[in-house]
């Protein structure tokens, strides 16, 4: 089993799930262009995965105006582009407290959904279009969340939603151009993102049914798979890697 495509961009790539896809990708010989809102943290990854086919830059997805020039970025650098990861998002950590309605403010709101829906879309059609124009057999990998699969109260959730129901119809209708587009709904990931409640990865996590974390190296080896020669078979698909959490509906 190879990668489909082995020139990558990994959006949020400087922590995270972002961080072990790229090293993932980077061990399996892919050319990857990471890329996140800090330069020092882009680079502590590249310092720490140490492979000379592992390139950063500085980028915020909301920049939507932006992301041709970004394409056209990683293109040069990777001598060429055909897949696309996008993990950038924002979580509890970004509000700083939990997801129940009355915890968020107007502006709270606004910064979510700006990255977490607004971004996320507009992201996901330009990589289409991208690939459209070049004739590309791509792939591309989007990260939603199990909270899509739970009760949704907030913005998080809704947007995670979105982005399942995205993944879907995009992956349906794009799949006969040789674009492969699924997704990830990862559950309790041991990442800075729920830094809040998860401590120390051998901490014990009974609302997962396998009572642990997951680690982002399992995450990783999946999105390995659904962009791998044989992960063509599942196409518009969101798989939802949640050992189990007894808090999903779905």
């Amino acid at each position: 089993m190879k990668l489909r495509n082995d020139k990558i961009v990994v959006f949020g790539g400087s922590s995270g799930i972002g961080k072990a896809v790229a090293k993932r990708f980077t061990d399996a010989g892919a050319q990857v262009l990471i890329t996140g809102r800090s330069e020092e943290k882009l680079k502590l990854v590249a310092d720490e995965i140490n492979r000379k086919d592992l390139f950063y830059k500085v980028f915020d997805i909301t920049d939507i105006d932006g992301h041709k020039a970004l394409f056209e970025y990683a293109e040069n650098i990777l001598d060429g582009l055909n897949g696309f990861v996008n993990t950038a998002a924002v979580g509890s950590d970004f509000i700083g407290r939990g997801y129940e309605p009355w915890d968020i403010t107007e502006d709270e709101w606004d910064g979510m959904t700006d990255i977490n829906f607004k971004a996320a879309f507009f992201l996901m059609r330009n990589e289409i279009n991208f690939m459209l124009e070049r004739q590309i057999k791509g792939n591309i990998l989007n990260f939603a969340s199990n909270a899509a699969c739970m009760d949704i109260i907030g913005s998080y959730g809704a947007s995670k939603q979105a982005v399942i129901k995205w993944t879907r119809a995009f992956g349906k209708r794009y799949g006969h151009n040789g674009i492969i587009i699924n997704g990830i709904a990862p559950g309790a990931t041991f990442t800075p993102m729920i830094a809040r409640y998860a401590h120390d990865i051998s901490q014990e996590y009974k609302r997962h049914a396998i009572e642990r974390f997951i680690r982002p190296d399992e995450i990783a080896e999946l999105a390995f798979y659904l962009m791998s020669d044989y992960g063509e078979i599942i196409c518009g698909h969101t798989v939802v890697a949640d050992g189990g959490d007894n808090a999903a509906t779905l």
